[in-house]
């Protein structure tokens, strides 16, 4: 059996390219779903995270509701349901 330099360096350069041109993504896209995670202690409480930056953005309890965190901590704003932090988060973006 003979091996067919042309054919394998072809082989080789249409792989590399098939690689290269799977790697072309639009990644602002993927940073939009799944940018809060929502983490529940043992007690119940929520604690919300935003994935970018790594910082805590609300915290959720039964008894207080759910509050939104300034950046440099404490409150900025307090509401009875979750999807209205929701709403207030997506103004955030």
């Amino acid at each position: 059996m003979k091996l067919d330099i042309k054919s394998f360096i072809i082989g080789i350069l249409t792989t590399v390219n098939l690689f290269l041109i799977m790697g072309f993504d639009d990644h602002d896209e993927e940073n939009q779903n799944g940018r809060y995670q929502v983490i529940i202690d043992s007690k119940g409480d929520q604690y919300w995270y935003d994935t970018r930056y790594g910082d805590k953005i609300a915290i959720g309890s039964k008894s207080y509701g759910y509050i939104l965190l300034k950046e440099e901590g404490g409150m900025k704003e307090r509401f009875d349901k979750e999807f209205e932090l929701v709403e207030a988060l997506k103004e955030l973006d």
